[in-house]
């Protein structure tokens, strides 16, 4: 079952062993023009620059007053923080190099901390390679900062890289431009906003990322990481995206309050791509507002989740999103574990494909839900949402499918499928020319409690294969033929109260072809006048018991009835 207590604790929790105030240390404040570093200058400042903080002590503050401050590479110091109100850029002498996997960080980041612990940074900075590089550094404040990157790069490095670190955070701070914007649908640019390498504690909040080449921020082999409240937009891949490594290191995420606007490809993707089992992740996804994901240029991408990509994942929660116009399924889930989705709203589909161990949907709005024809599913339960459809093709496998207090208002079910179902409580809306409800084999069904109107169609049949189906308690009011039974094995029809709709071909509130072994109990008919109601066709076995014919008439056949009283 899912882990709803380690869930809730994740998603009140904050983040620990990260820095909460914008407050330098107490310390000195060296104003570097004191000291003959020249702002406005074409002269490489970084040698002087870099003598000065190598010297500064522990808790002092290197500070760029205003003005343009060219250099190759910053060296950052342990306890020596750094403040510029002018702008830190790249001299023309520095080395640019092109982003690549076997080579994912540069020669020349404008700012690098190797080893360091415990800096506060905020400038505003011009790069051509990385902004800001920490590898395997500790406890390290980026705030009130901007990074700008070289938007003419095919291949470029992001604005800040983590490697091997802890205990980062990022706030109100904006990182723009890495990379060329994405110009295909099937084709993109390295360049990316944020990129998480094999760190943790990691806290991304209050900040804006976009217009760089690939995400807004990348995740890859970490652990503990919180992305909250942040602005993600027109980055040239998924706002988010988490990707998995060896170290099964991946977990603890946090993804909430953001807006997601306008990515190349999902506004968040999660996607563990790896042989195992699907793993713990513990990630809450809460309100996030998402919009327009999935287009370049207007034509539609091969991506483009409104709210999330789930593959191979569990113990995951979803929670009071909202999802506009974006290209591809609201959430799509692939080969996952437990996952609990509950309040979001959508303006398009749910999508479940391959195996998946449980999936709990309550109080959302979907347009539908659809399983892929290849689902083999343990539980899936869907509890009081508001949907258009729910999709399911032949083949599929449900061992425990529960759908009970939802409203369909396209409703076609086609139960064909290996598995226990249970409609219960739901009111069901059918304007189409296809059944409301066609069973043809489950493991077993009950339909009751519901209320279906079909307009323009039956509103249940059953085929030959059908067996051990129940219809009980329902409202139904039907065009055609209500209930229509083609020798359905043991079914049970009790306590139905079942109008029909004047105009149908067949106007028929029950209808049995060679029923066998069928029992009515109790139902109320409300047919046609003058016209048969309830109508048996052929031979078989019925018993027929305690029903009731406010309009129409019955007519059994040649069926043998076992019990018959009204």
């Amino acid at each position: 079952m899912l882990n709803y207590l380690s869930l809730f604790l994740l998603f009140i929790s904050p983040l620990t062993g990260i820095c909460q105030s914008d407050s330098l240390q107490v310390g000195g404040y060296t104003n570097v023009l004191d000291l003959g570093i020249l702002a406005d200058s074409e002269k490489d400042q970084t040698e002087a620059i870099q003598t000065l903080i190598n010297q500064a002590k522990e808790g002092e503050t290197i500070f760029f007053p205003e003005g343009e401050y060219q250099i190759r590479t910053i060296l950052l110091k342990s306890g020596v923080n750094i403040l510029a109100d002018g702008i830190l850029k790249h001299h023309p002498s520095v080395k640019v190099g092109e982003y690549s996997i076997e080579k994912q960080n540069s020669p020349n980041p404008l700012i690098l901390g190797q080893g360091v612990i415990d800096v506060r940074i905020s400038l505003r900075g011009e790069s051509k390679n990385e902004g800001i590089y920490l590898l395997k550094s500790h406890q390290i404040r980026i705030y009130n900062t901007e990074l700008i990157g070289d938007s003419t790069k095919l291949r470029a490095y992001p604005g800040i890289m983590t490697f091997e670190s802890s205990g980062i955070e990022i706030v109100n701070s904006k990182i723009h431009h890495f990379g060329m914007p994405r110009t295909e649908t099937h084709t993109y640019q390295p360049g990316t906003g944020i990129r998480i390498l094999s760190s943790n504690t990691i806290s991304i909040h209050d900040s804006e990322i976009y217009q760089n080449g690939e995400n807004g921020v990348f995740i890859h082999g970490s652990r503990k990481v919180e992305v909250i409240n942040n602005v993600i937009r027109h980055n040239g891949m998924s706002g988010i995206q988490v990707a998995f490594g060896e170290t099964g290191k991946e977990k603890d995420y946090n993804f909430s309050y953001n807006i997601l606007e306008e990515n190349a490809s999902d506004a968040i993707d999660i996607n563990n791509r790896s042989k195992e089992k699907a793993k713990d992740i513990e990630c809450v996804i809460t309100k996030n507002i998402t919009c327009g994901n999935g287009f370049v240029k207007g034509e539609s991408t091969p991506d483009g989740s409104g709210i999330v990509t789930l593959i191979n994942v569990s113990n995951v929660l979803i929670y009071k999103n909202e999802a506009y116009r974006n290209n591809r399924p609201a959430i799509y889930v692939e080969s996952c574990g437990v996952i609990l989705g509950k309040e979001n709203w959508a303006d398009n589909q749910v999508e479940i494909t391959l195996d998946l161990e449980e999936l709990l949907l309550e109080k959302n709005r979907f347009s539908s839900i659809n399983l892929i024809a290849n689902t083999k599913a343990q539980k899936i339960h869907l509890r009081d949402n508001e949907l258009g459809s729910l999709s399911l093709p032949n083949g599929i496998r449900v061992d425990k499918f529960f759908i009970e207090n939802n409203s369909f208002s396209h409703a076609n079910f086609n139960l064909n499928l290996k598995g226990e179902v249970e409609l219960k409580d739901n009111k069901i809306e059918n304007k189409s020319n296809n059944p409301a409800i066609l069973i043809t084999q489950a493991d077993g069904a009950i339909i009751e409690n519901n209320e279906i109107v079909s307009q323009n169609a039956s509103a249940i049949i059953l085929r030959k294969t059908a067996k051990n189906v129940q219809l009980i308690g329902n409202q139904i009011k039907s065009y055609n033929t209500a209930i229509f039974d083609d020798s359905s094995k043991e079914l049970v029809v009790k306590n139905n109260k079942i109008t029909s709709i004047l105009g149908g071909a067949e106007n028929q509130a029950f209808r049995s072809h060679y029923p066998n072994q069928l029992t009515l109990e109790g139902n109320e008919y409300r047919g046609i006048k003058n016209t048969e109601t309830v109508l048996f066709v052929g031979k078989g076995k019925a018993s027929v018991g305690k029903e009731k014919l406010v309009s129409g008439t019955a007519n059994y056949g040649g069926v043998e009835i076992t019990e018959i009283y009204f």
